[in-house]
């Protein structure tokens, strides 16, 4: 009982109270990468976004700022929580609650609460960053080309494909055709302290897609197509 009396208080906080005050913000990103894209799309009223490892509908969100001037897209976290708001604040979205990687299985997801920025699919990332206990859980991932293809839009043109996924980043877009899509910009997060010796980084420059903003973590690409 006192579980879902937490959990109520916890929608509540989330629904009414972040809403309510977080949506008048002029930014939502950690990092100002909202207001880069939202600068670099001006000109573009309805596109379209796939935001992989999403969290909250407008917390810490790259693309909330999107959508509030017309966009929609897809957005998939590994938390059901995550999702649920995410289908109550943002209905013009498709959501999914899935892991996406490299492979279509069902895998472990490593997790200290049920909303976390943190939580992860790599058991290395989750040693490093949790501390005390972590919790376990099984979940269905998929490659995103398959999500795509079961969602019935996978020829779709994605404007912007924003990856967040603690660590797993690099499995995303391996499960990507990203020469198929070829979204014009891709949002990635790059731990590494040279950024252009990071795997991330030479996958996307083979890919041809060139770096044209960094900020602490995130790292915004472009097609050179």
């Amino acid at each position: 009982m006192i579980k879902g009396i937490k959990k109520k208080i916890h929608i509540i906080h989330n629904i009414y109270i972040k809403h309510r005050y977080l949506s008048k913000k002029k930014s939502y990103s950690m990092d100002g990468e909202d207001l880069f894209l939202k600068d670099y799309f001006k000109d573009k009223k309805k596109g379209f976004y796939v935001d992989v490892g999403c969290y909250h509908p407008i917390h810490r969100n790259n693309t909330f700022l999107l959508y509030k001037t017309g966009w929609s897209g897809i957005n998939i976290d590994i938390h059901k929580f995550s999702i649920d708001l995410f289908n109550y604040l943002r209905p013009k979205d498709l959501n999914f609650n899935f892991a996406v990687s490299n492979k279509n299985e069902k895998i472990d997801m490593y997790f200290q609460k049920e909303l976390s920025q943190l939580s992860t699919i790599e058991a290395n990332q989750a040693k490093k960053v949790f501390q005390g206990n972590i919790m376990t859980s099984k979940i269905d991932s998929y490659t995103l080309d398959e999500i795509l293809k079961k969602t019935m839009i996978d020829n779709i043109k994605i404007d912007l494909l924003d990856i967040d996924v603690e660590g797993a980043d690099l499995k995303v877009l391996e499960g990507f055709s990203i020469d198929k899509f070829m979204p014009e910009l891709i949002c990635v997060e790059i731990h590494d302290k040279e950024i252009k010796k990071s795997k991330i980084y030479e996958y996307l420059n083979k890919s041809k897609y060139q770096l044209i903003w960094s900020g602490v973590f995130s790292h915004i690409f472009k097609s050179k197509a």
